[in-house]
């Protein structure tokens, strides 16, 4: 990686070898110079176009080198001149190709000096070798001036250690062709990328690709399959070791120490390990896969590779589409690094807060294209999910008497068809995620699924039945609990398995699997087609049951006090001992009359009323007041809204959907300003 430092610029004398004069070069690494071959200047630079043909003197080993032109120099660095270390620099090396320098390596493998640097700095570590060259300028008059001087240093991301580039021998690979055929893989949607805009980025490194360096200085890895002939310098690359030179027929052959790089290895995968290069059943069976999974950090590296070696090798894609998930970064969006310190360890994670606790922050934070900050809050909170759904299922189970199974019809009511479009509403959406991979969105949905509409809604206004009602009314919290936890499995599997196992054991019908992972996805059960009821009541139900709620807390009344309630609202009356056992009333009374009175607290609801029998605990004065608040509320609302659908220019451009929706706003806050008028008298 690269870091910023504090160093120094050195500018170098390099005399002119007819004695006429010097030019000087600036350069952060002065040790290096004794590998230079050359001084280049840019072509277009008037200050040194003179010099282009003549040699320098190369300070302290008396070799001449010469003064040439490259479009790589940078005219307005240090003096504009460079001094051209090919052996050291991969800029260097490139320009030194084109200008067919000799490359010498004045530093080894063991970062000290070479013989090639001199024998006075041969041995010395590169560092002392600089001091020790600076101090020889210096003395000689070639050191012009020294500068304080930020760059950037190529540094190892595991030591901290400045890293030197070398030159050395090694294996490369032509991919031109193979990245053209990659590349078109893609533009024609034979692989497909998900996120899309990762398709740019292919582009981009396919259509620049370089020789491929494949080979690695490594103990561990596959052997370079390559041997060379001590005897005439034949090499032979072969699938297995020859047993004699073909040149020469010498007997003894050295293989190539290198082994080759992982990424080489990798790309071989799709088809390797179905038993290539022979053409087995399990190759022909399983080669393309469908979809792979990957971190898109490594698209180059491995993806590209695979489609390369895939296209090269089996004349086929290895994969259709290509899932790019997000990667885990720390609480403030920073990559793990166990340098920082800010490594979030998955096993104590996992023991902490619960492995599908962790699974599921995972799934429902990753949106396509963004990365993960994982932090305590978040498994806090699907912890907190998972316990939610263990102990709905608990209650459900200790609901339930022997002859409830899923075998059994059940029987639906109001809540149970409100229930099951519920789950077909949602499990439609969260289907239609997973297949497109958006699988945060199919987490949330979940999330939302579970918490607000099983557990907070529908389990409350099953209580009352599950407790009295009949085996078949029963049923219908069993078939919904069995439709949740199999559309919660790939999400959360431990736990849904383990509660499967808990509740279904026993009940299940006759020929399904007993184990949850078995088992089909719930987008087609029976449940799901129930049709009925009327849609509604249960979110009528949900807002008169918040209403007395909020009406016994606004007024002073305990939560638990049981006090005489009335509904102008008939359709509820199918609720009306849900309402009293959620609510807490002593009694509840369905009827047409004026609910106002000088003891009640009153409040709209929908286009109708419900009130509490207050007498002794309530204020008429302040009930009034709310009243009228609530009424210039409405005036208020109305206002914006009769304004809006007036608007001939809104009427025009809004879309259809838009304008119906404000009307029926209009509709419904006309319809609660009615009624609050009313009950003002």
């Amino acid at each position: 990686k690269y870091v910023e430092k504090q160093g120094k610029l050195w500018h170098l004398r390099y005399p002119l070898a007819d004695g006429t004069g010097f030019v000087v070069v600036a350069t952060t690494r002065p040790e290096t110079m004794l590998g230079d071959t050359g001084v280049a200047v840019h072509p277009e630079d008037e200050r040194y176009k003179h010099l282009l043909g003549r040699k320098v003197v190369l300070p302290l080993t008396n070799r001449h080198i010469p003064v040439v032109a490259d479009p790589f120099v940078d005219p307005a660095f240090g003096t504009g001149c460079v001094k051209l270390t090919p052996a050291h620099d991969p800029n260097d090396h490139e320009a030194g190709k084109r200008l067919g320098l000799p490359s010498i390596t004045v530093i080894g493998f063991d970062a000290k000096m070479t013989l090639e640097a001199g024998d006075k700095y041969a041995g010395m570590d590169r560092f002392e070798c600089r001091k020790a060259v600076v101090a020889d300028l210096e003395e000689q008059g070639l050191l012009e001036k020294i500068e304080d001087y930020t760059h950037q240093v190529s540094v190892s991301d595991r030591t901290g250690a400045v890293l030197e580039p070398l030159v050395s021998t090694q294996w490369f690979m032509d991919v031109k062709e193979a990245a053209a055929a990659a590349l078109e893989a893609v533009r024609n949607d034979r692989i497909q990328f998900t996120p899309e805009h990762w398709e740019t980025v292919w582009e981009h490194w396919l259509t620049n690709i370089q020789d491929w360096c494949i080979s690695r200085q490594l103990v561990w890895g596959h052997r370079v399959p390559a041997w060379t002939c001590p005897n005439c310098g034949g090499v032979h690359v072969e699938m297995e070791a020859p047993a004699h030179c073909h040149h020469c027929a010498h007997p003894d052959l050295d293989q190539d120490p290198d082994t080759l790089d992982t990424w080489f290895s990798s790309a071989l995968w799709p088809f390797s390990v179905f038993g290539w290069p022979d053409r087995t059943e399990d190759l022909k069976r399983y080669y393309p896969t469908d979809v792979l999974i990957t971190g898109y950090d490594i698209l180059f590296f491995w993806v590209a590779r695979m489609v390369m070696a895939g296209l090269t090798q089996m004349d086929e894609v290895p994969f259709r589409r290509v899932y790019f998930n997000s990667l885990v970064r720390d609480a403030h969006g920073q990559k793990m690094s166990k340098t920082k310190g800010n490594v979030i360890d998955p096993v104590g994670t996992m023991e902490e807060f619960g492995t599908d606790a962790l699974r599921f922050s995972l799934a429902i934070m990753a949106a396509p294209g963004t990365d993960i900050s994982l932090s305590d809050s978040r498994l806090q909170d699907s912890r907190n999910f998972c316990n939610k759904l263990w102990n709905a299922a608990r209650f459900v189970q200790m609901s339930l008497t022997d002859e409830v199974t899923l075998a059994l019809e059940p029987e639906l009511g109001e809540a149970e068809f409100w229930m099951a479009r519920r789950l077909k509403e949602d499990l439609t959406r969260v289907t239609e995620a997973i297949e497109a991979f958006r699988f945060h969105e199919a987490a949330e949905v979940l999330y939302h699924l579970v918490w607000d509409d099983f557990c907070a809604t529908y389990i409350e206004l099953a209580k009352v039945q599950l407790q009295t009602g009949t085996p078949r009314q029963k049923a219908a919290i069993l078939h919904f609990l069995d439709i949740l936890l199999r559309s919660l499995h790939p999400f959360v599997p431990f736990l849904t398995e383990e509660i499967h196992e808990a509740v279904m054991a026993g009940r299940l019908a006759q020929g399904e699997p007993e184990l949850l992972a078995a088992r089909s996805w719930p987008l087609d059960h029976p449940m799901l087609k129930a049709e009925g009821g009327d849609t509604t009541l249960v979110p009528l139900l949900q807002e008169a049951l918040s209403t007395f709620r909020r009406l016994k807390k606004d007024n002073g009344v305990d939560e638990g006090k049981r006090v005489p309630a009335f509904c102008s609202l008939s359709a509820l009356s199918v609720f009306a001992e849900t309402l009293k056992s959620l609510a807490k009333l002593e009694s509840l009374t369905f009827t047409e009359a004026d609910l106002a009175g000088p003891t009640r607290a009153v409040a709209v609801v929908a286009s109708g009323a419900v009130a509490l029998e207050l007498a002794g605990l309530k204020d008429p004065a302040a009930e009034r007041a709310k009243l009228e608040k609530e009424r210039d509320k409405l005036h208020k609302e109305l206002e914006g809204l009769r304004s809006r659908l007036s608007n001939e220019s809104f009427l025009a451009k809004a879309p259809a959907e838009a304008v119906e929706t404000q009307r029926q706003q209009a509709a419904e806050k006309e319809a609660r300003l009615a009624k609050v008028l009313e009950l003002l008298g």
